[in-house]
């Protein structure tokens, strides 16, 4: 028997084992509406506004407008209707299996690259999502480790903020550790050089005196970190104005902020003694590298053109310390 879509006039030729025994509502494959149909009357007319209706999801159970027994057979469908109860567990069964595949991909986004767990941690980053959820220490830890091992993916997932605060208290946090570690040390060495007394060389005196000033602990803290602090938002002002230039579009001074400010996580390694400074030092200029690039998504040119006016100036601030020092 070849039925015909009211429709859209699509027509089916649908063999006498599959046709209904009473009417039902069949559904044309080519323009997906919903008529009825019966052996006896033929397609009397279409089911109002439902042309446009989306597809059902498999095993859907039954509606008040889709009263079709089960075991119905649907012409245009190669499917059987199943019973409500058996559409009910299947349904069940796929909601219970979408649960555990969210489950499973929010506990695997719990640990980042080198296995550790990051739970809470926004986009990869444990310390924009501190105290949570196993406190500050460990939040500060991570942001560390994921900044020096896995910096592609730390900065590539930044986004830019009105107001960068948490950058900024990652950065102070460093800087005092930071300041204290190398006061410590260069305590050490002003009391392993002047162990049998003053040093003769009086340039000799002037240097350890630059390692181990006599002023408390508490001003060097204060000052080296308020100096460290101007030095962020000098450098970071200077590098965005150099972007803007080279890519108006992607410039962005909350990022170029950040970007620095984590990139002074390797800063950290002045816990070793004498090569520690210098070693941090250099890791950390590769992080702004690395991280003006892959935040601002820059080529390597734009990024290393963006550097020559902070190179330029670093140059001549310490061109006017090595003078002050000699003088």
């Amino acid at each position: 028997m070849v039925i015909t879509c009211p429709n859209c006039a699509f027509s089916k030729d649908v063999p006498p084992e599959k046709m209904p025994a009473h009417s039902v509502i069949a559904t044309c494959p080519n323009c997906s509406c919903r008529f009825r149909f019966s052996p006896a009357e033929g397609v009397p007319g279409t089911q109002p506004g439902t042309a446009a209706a989306p597809p059902a999801r498999k095993n859907a159970p039954l509606d008040a407008d889709d009263p079709l027994p089960p075991g119905a057979v649907v012409p245009g469908r190669d499917t059987i209707r199943e019973s409500p109860a058996t559409a009910r567990e299947d349904n069940a069964e796929e909601d219970m299996r979408l649960a555990a595949n969210r489950a499973y991909s929010q506990e695997a986004a719990r640990f980042d690259i080198s296995g550790k767990e990051t739970t809470g941690s926004p986009a990869g980053n444990p310390w924009a999502a501190a105290p949570a959820p196993y406190g500050w220490f460990a939040a500060f830890y991570q942001t560390v480790l994921c900044v020096m091992f896995a910096a592609p993916r730390f900065f590539g997932a930044l986004r830019p903020q009105p107001r960068p605060l948490r950058a900024l208290g990652f950065y102070l946090l460093v800087s005092v550790a930071q300041i204290v570690v190398e006061r410590f040390w260069g305590y050490m060495l002003l009391q392993y050089m002047t162990a049998g007394g003053s040093p003769a060389d009086p340039q000799l005196a002037k240097l350890l005196a630059m390692l181990a000033p006599q002023a408390n602990l508490a001003m060097t803290v204060l000052l080296r970190t308020g100096l460290l602090v101007l030095e962020l938002y000098f450098f970071s002002a200077i590098i965005h104005l150099a972007y803007r230039f080279l890519a108006p579009d992607r410039a962005d001074f909350s990022l170029v902020f950040q970007v620095i400010a984590y990139s002074a996580a390797p800063s950290l390694l002045c816990v070793i003694p004498l090569i520690g400074s210098l070693a941090g030092f250099v890791w950390g200029l590769s992080c702004i590298t690395a991280g003006c690039r892959i935040s601002l998504r820059l080529s390597w040119g734009q990024t290393l053109t963006g550097f020559a006016p902070a190179c330029l100036a670093a140059l001549m601030f310490l061109t006017q310390l090595m003078r002050a020092a000699q003088g």
